[in-house]
């Protein structure tokens, strides 16, 4: 009976959210850092490999939500990156589920920088999802992205991820960096018959302190966070909210050698 409820159950949200797999978060907008050259971080390259050209110093990063507040859908996620000639190798891993039921992902990536201007990167993903009582299957999935530095203030990304259990999903946004302490993205979300918008703004407003605020179209995936800077750590305290589930909060940490950019 429990294996039942748990299969009624993780079916339900995938009709809910079919527009986007599910080892992929929904309490923060973690690609927002992605659209930049300046607000590149490690959970940025997690969610587009091609993060990964614009970072030049050794980060290391855990990210947790606890889906709709329910304990058996919390995701994890702990990612590293580590410099290497031009760009970066990064590595990851993402569960989300609990003892009777979860999926799985260990990633390997790569990116570097094609010049001044560009920088793109390559990443395998093994997913596994394993059923108490059932056993485990595995699959080999991929993902790549591109970055395009339009100019010092505007750039450009595309991604296209495919999971080992959904249809290819497309991404590809802008962002524009208004200063070293603004910036604002937008970004459209393709899967299937289904297409999203999102939009986020980031706004640092003293040393220690930055806020950040994300909308979406569609599944409306709202959300909002508070951004903690301690010297070399970063600290985001979140929360998403979808109209009919319910609230999603969001705790990451962010660590890097560098220290975070100085406002301007």
């Amino acid at each position: 009976m429990k294996q039942l409820l748990l299969t009624v159950l993780f079916t339900w949200w995938i009709a809910l959210l079919y527009a986007q797999p599910l080892l992929m978060p929904v309490g923060k907008n973690t690609g927002s850092g992605s659209y930049s050259r300046h607000f590149q971080q490690v959970v940025s390259a997690w969610y587009n490999p091609a993060g990964l050209s614009c970072l030049s110093s050794f980060a290391a990063g855990i990210y947790t939500e606890n889906r709709f507040m329910l304990k058996e859908a919390s995701l994890y996620a702990a990612m590293v990156a580590i410099p290497a000639g031009t760009g970066a190798f990064g590595g990851s891993i993402t569960r989300l589920g609990n003892a009777a039921w979860h999926q799985q992902r260990l990633s390997g990536a790569y990116g570097m920088q094609l010049g001044r201007r560009a920088g793109i990167g390559l990443q395998f993903n093994y997913e596994t999802t394993s059923v108490q009582g059932l056993g485990t299957t595995g699959n080999i999935s991929f993902d790549g992205g591109m970055l395009w530095h339009i100019s010092e203030q505007w750039h450009g990304g595309l991604h296209v991820y495919k999971p080992a259990d959904a249809s290819v999903l497309y991404s590809g946004g802008l962002g524009f960096e208004a200063s070293r302490d603004f910036l604002l993205t937008g970004e459209v979300v393709s899967m299937g018959a289904f297409t999203a918008v999102k939009a986020s703004a980031y706004y640092r407003v003293i040393r220690q302190l930055a806020l950040e605020m994300g909308i979406a179209s569609g599944q409306a995936y709202n959300s909002a966070a508070v951004i903690l800077f301690l010297r070399s750590l970063r600290i985001d305290i979140a929360a998403g909210f979808h109209p009919q589930l319910g609230i999603t909060p969001v705790t990451s940490l962010i660590w890097q050698l560098s220290p975070p950019p100085v406002m301007e």
